[in-house]
């Protein structure tokens, strides 16, 4: 790649303060190259003092696997169990400052408090000879980007599913923490072989973006300075402002395009058009780049979601799981409201006694939420994790998509921009609240939509619930077969 590519502009080999590259004569020819990688002339490998020391009374240095700006990582062999692990040095210039310090070993700690079976485990930290280092399980396997093209073909979609899915789940252990990766990215992703035919996913270097020093870097503007992978970077990330857990999942939106389409969304020839792209463009839809595989057509809504412009837009880590399970099972709303298209169209071709011999989806039924078109959105508030799974799911078999509902109040719209078409509140102390809340709106669509009151204690406290405006309440003895029932006659009447 050239100097200019915006691939390696922001990952320049690192500098000293005059803003020279590190050079030294190559021990085979002669010739002045760079401290890091092969002769260009000869291809001798520079030599490695570390080679062969023992870190930390433990750990024998026996290759190394890879260097950048920041350090270098050694494969290296437990003394007594022979374990192999990876070792990783910060680099002598890093060490020598006190706040680079502080924030390798918060990283250490932080990384080591994770321990999610997705991230990269850190078995040991400490210092060698004045250099700090940490001890990670070595993996074997080949990194994501390797898999983007492979073959000519990108990954089939049940595959980028999975791996996706699991960079979520990352994600949104993370994200719970405080922690944000910053610099996501398919060669930040190592798929191992899980012995079963399927992707082990484990995500590196988190955090390490946050060790990037201002002048290894371009400085955009004076309230920020860039750091993270240009094709891979959020809207505010490109200004350096403002970065939070949306900043992830941006990159996770553009790694979703990269694996359906083969390329990511945005290039260019400079850094500058990369970014300018990033803050100002919109995705090309798959329209205009349609992917070599058939791609169910709420994936694509859901990836557009993910690069929205503004943070607040993008769905969370778990929100972003949830929609990519509903795509993979073909039960999103843009899948459901194809599939209803298909069969209007089919059974209009029908003669009348065909008809009424065919299975019909667009009479009534009572197991159905019958919609004309995309399926009902219903919010979901109150409810623990464990029970709003389970409604989710009993409701997605008839037809309906069930939203969670965050924060304070309930949203005009659907995560998704649909509106919605009723209301489930958990019959716990804060029912009879949130009941009133939503009959109290000034907006009429809110204020009437069909309002359910589910698993409460007594039978009294129904009928006071239905006195706050609740159109119905069940009991926490009423199965879920039951509770369906009744969200399917409401969202039939309309309130």
């Amino acid at each position: 790649m050239s100097d200019d590519d915006p691939r390696t502009l922001l990952d320049a080999p690192q500098v000293d303060a005059a803003g020279e590259v590190e050079v030294s004569p190559c021990q085979g020819c002669g010739t002045l190259a760079g401290a890091e990688g092969p002769c260009p002339v000869c291809g001798l490998l520079p030599v490695d003092d570390r080679l062969g020391q023992v870190v930390a009374g433990r750990y024998v240095l026996e290759s190394l696997l890879g260097a950048g700006g920041m350090g270098r990582v050694y494969r290296a062999r437990h003394v007594e169990l022979g374990e192999q692990v990876a070792v990783k040095f910060l680099l002598a210039e890093w060490t020598a400052r006190p706040e680079m310090r502080a924030r390798f070993r918060r990283e250490a700690v932080v990384l080591a408090r994770l321990r999610h079976p997705n991230i990269v485990s850190v078995i040991d930290y400490g210092e060698h000879q004045g250099e700090l280092f940490l001890v990670m399980e070595l993996l074997r396997g080949f990194s994501l980007d390797t898999q983007v093209m492979a073959g000519g073909l990108t990954m089939p979609v049940p595959r980028v599913v999975s791996v996706i899915d699991q960079v979520l789940q990352v994600l949104e252990a993370a994200h719970a923490m405080g922690v944000v990766h910053r610099d996501l990215k398919p060669e930040n992703v190592m798929l191992l072989d899980a012995g079963d035919r399927t992707d082990k996913v484990k995500v590196l270097d988190f955090g390490i973006a946050a060790f990037d020093d201002e002048r290894t870097v371009e400085k955009l503007t004076r309230t920020g300075t860039v750091r993270g992978t240009p094709q891979y970077m959020s809207p505010e990330q490109c200004v350096g402002r403002n970065l939070g857990a949306p900043t992830d999942i941006y990159a996770v939106g553009t790694m979703l395009y990269e694996l359906l389409v083969g390329e990511a969304p945005f290039n260019g020839q400079s850094v500058a058009e990369v970014l300018s792209q990033q803050m100002f463009n919109q995705p090309p839809p798959f329209s205009e780049r349609p992917p070599s595989r058939e791609v169910p057509p709420g994936l694509e809504a859901l990836m557009l979601r993910a690069l929205s412009k503004r943070p607040e837009q993008r769905p969370t880590a778990a929100e972003f799981r949830d929609a990519l399970s509903l795509c993979a099972r073909g039960s999103d709303p843009l899948s459901l409201a194809a599939r209803d298209a298909v069969e209007r169209a089919r059974s209009a071709g029908l003669s009348r006694d065909d008809r009424a011999l065919a299975p019909d989806r667009v009479a009534p039924v009572e197991g159905r939420a019958n919609e004309a078109g995309p399926s009902p959105r219903v919010a979901m508030w109150g409810f623990s994790a464990e029970r709003g799974a389970a409604l989710r799911n009993a409701l997605a078999a008839h037809g309906v998509t069930t939203y969670p509902v965050r924060g304070e109040g309930l949203t005009e719209m659907a995560p998704d921009r649909m509106p919605w078409r009723a209301v489930l509140i958990a019959g716990d102390a804060a029912a009879d609240e949130r009941t009133r809340w939503v009959r109290s709106r000034a907006d009429a669509e809110l204020s009437r939509l069909p309002t359910l009151v589910l698993d409460l204690p007594r039978a009294a406290e129904a009928a006071a619930m239905i006195r706050s405006g609740a159109s119905d309440a069940t009991l926490s003895s009423v199965d879920d077969a039951a509770v369906c029932q009744k969200v399917l006659r409401a969202l039939r009447r309309g309130r």
